[in-house]
């Protein structure tokens, strides 16, 4: 999840949990709802770790007790014995909140680092939600403000945020038995298939799913029923492939719009044939872009001054009508050799 929520969240918990004080119990949720995040500084150094290491370590199940005895220990320096318990169990409690609300999105946290790099995800949430936001940041706000309505204030919007997160994830499993009836063969095939969330609405989803060669996607808007379960009718029109192309000079929103059940059009994206080899650094750069992306697909691959340029797309994050984030491009001479690795929205800052 984005900053905002996260400091909402801790905000908010740390005035609901027994505590120091109101105004020490606002700094130490503070701290501890900010601690995991401290891997995003990683951005500025080099945008191939930040995608690699981001929810890594701090994020992981193991780094919730020890965050939550740093910031006890230094409670009990500051105020004494008293502080360590209450600010210990305040830790474990908004420490836990920010690897749940993480989870919730699709872009994958390592729960289990250093054990295991692979990433978990719910997909209920897209990463940043306003309407999620608002009930957290208005009950961190009325519970700062008073200590008696303001709490109880506090403690209804989180109930309502925690009911909104739960509609998430119903509608998430509609959408996901939706995209097993979109992708019949591909469900049966060992293909990945999936539903992912879409901004401002938790009944906006796309449906996806991976194979060799080639993803299939579509953008729904479910009925404002669908989470009670009940059936929506499907009925699948293939769209024209999306493959190689030589003069577009950066990666194509993905087409179309959300499409209400049961006219769905599937839109595939093929993929361009690879090199028959890759030289160890371009090799190096690529696995730990594939290690993070979750749909990746090679989308052209351009010749440019005898040399040649890969571009490589997750198609998790795709949003109709915006340019795709986290595109990797491959920039290799004329014998081959990696000269240039760049990361962003087609083409963004990187690095040689």
């Amino acid at each position: 999840m984005d900053p905002v929520t996260h400091v909402s969240a801790g905000l908010l918990l740390s005035q609901l949990l027994p505590g120091p004080s109101r105004a020490w119990s606002a700094v130490a949720g503070l701290a501890l709802t900010l601690l995991p995040d401290i891997d995003y500084f990683l951005v500025y150094w080099d945008r191939l770790a930040f995608i690699r290491h981001h929810r890594g370590f701090t994020h992981s199940l193991l780094a919730v007790p020890l965050f939550a005895l740093l910031v006890a220990a230094l409670g009990r320096g500051l105020g004494g014995p008293r502080w360590f318990r209450p600010l210990f169990v305040m830790g474990l409690a908004i420490l836990g909140a920010h690897l749940l609300l993480d989870l919730a999105t699709s872009y994958g946290t390592q729960l289990l680092n250093p054990l295991s790099r692979r990433r978990f995800s719910l997909d209920w949430l897209f990463i940043i939600d306003p309407y999620f936001t608002v009930f957290l940041l208005a009950g961190a706000a009325a519970a700062l403000a008073s200590p008696g309505w303001g709490r109880r204030l506090g403690a209804g919007c989180l109930a309502a945020a925690g009911i909104y997160l739960v509609l998430c994830s119903l509608y998430h499993h509609q959408a996901l038995k939706l995209a097993r009836r979109v992708f019949p063969a591909q469900s049966s095939h060992g293909w990945t298939v999936a539903a992912l969330p879409q901004p401002f609405s938790c009944r906006r989803w796309q449906l996806i799913t991976a194979g060799p060669g080639e993803i299939r996607q579509v953008f729904v808007e479910l009925p404002y029923g669908a989470w009670l379960g009940r059936g929506v009718p499907v009925r699948r029109v293939e769209a024209a492939a999306v493959g190689l192309e030589q003069d577009c000079q950066e990666p194509p929103a993905p087409p179309g719009s959300y499409q209400s059940p049961p006219d769905l059009v599937i839109q595939t994206w093929q993929a361009a044939a690879e090199p028959p080899d890759y030289p160890f650094e371009a090799r190096e750069v690529l696995d730990r872009y594939l290690e993070f992306a979750r749909f990746p697909l090679l989308l052209r691959v351009r010749c440019q001054g005898g040399g040649q340029i890969l571009e490589w797309l997750d198609l998790r994050f795709s949003v109709p009508g915006r340019a795709m984030p986290f595109v990797l491009q491959l920039h290799l001479d004329a014998q081959g050799r990696l000269q240039q690795w760049l990361i962003g929205r087609g083409g963004g800052p990187g690095h040689r």
